[in-house]
């Protein structure tokens, strides 16, 4: 019997399918030499400038971020912050307000503001969670109607001026760790006050209080911090 080319040379097959492997390795080779390789979805980059936060999509567009140069929080609507869960560090500003929608800012990881935080003329908040800041340039919390509640238990330093004045709703201020305010410590015009904890604050350049709510040892013991060294 007449053997077929293909029974005569069974390697030849084998041969084929070698080389034409052998191309096709060669041509991804080549692809991810260029660059052509296909790759999953690029990481969404984080902002090198200050960012206006409005929409809850504009804080989802953040919110993998641990760094960035300002924040400001300004909006009519009812955003949740407490996605922001990988912030860390601001280098320049924090500002918050005027809002009429949001009724708590809370950012878990926030450890430092390089520059100011400033919380003015917001509506509806009324309550503002720092709980791991632990320093700032400068602090100004002023003109919130409705807040009743600060908490920043492990802020240590303010290397400006703490003011929080004009806060008509105001019943807690928590500032358990702070020991050192370089410039004046303001407390004016929070009527409803009655509660502070600063038990370890050491250093303030000056303290003003107007709070009528506050007990007399509390009263005592912060301005006692006045031109300590």
């Amino acid at each position: 019997m007449r053997r077929s080319r293909t029974d005569a040379d069974p390697g030849g097959v084998t041969m084929v399918r070698a080389s034409a492997n052998a191309v096709a390795t060669v041509a991804g080779l080549a692809l991810a030499a260029c660059g052509a390789t296909p790759a999953g979805p690029a990481a969404p980059s984080c902002p090198t400038h200050s960012v206006v936060l409005a929409s809850q999509a504009d804080i989802a567009r953040l919110a993998h971020c641990t760094t960035t140069s300002g924040v400001t929080i300004r909006s009519g609507a009812s955003l949740d912050t407490s996605v922001l869960h990988a912030l860390a560090t601001i280098t320049g500003d924090l500002e918050i307000g005027p809002t009429v929608g949001i009724e708590e800012i809370a950012l878990g990881e926030l450890r430092a503001v390089e520059g100011a935080i400033h919380v003015a003329s917001n509506g509806l908040l009324q309550g503002l969670y720092l709980p791991h800041l632990e320093r700032a340039g400068r602090i100004e919390i002023d003109g919130n109607v409705a807040i009743t509640t600060i908490s920043l238990p492990r802020l240590q330093a303010v290397r400006g001026a703490l003011r929080i004045t004009d806060n008509a709703s105001l019943e807690l201020l928590d500032l358990t760790a702070l020991a050192a305010v370089d410039q004046e410590l303001v407390l004016t015009g929070d009527p409803e006050l009655a509660l502070v904890e600063a038990t370890q604050l050491q250093r303030a350049a000056s303290v003003r209080l107007d709070v009528p709510k506050l007990p007399p040892d509390v009263t005592e013991r912060l301005r006692a911090a006045a031109g300590a060294p």
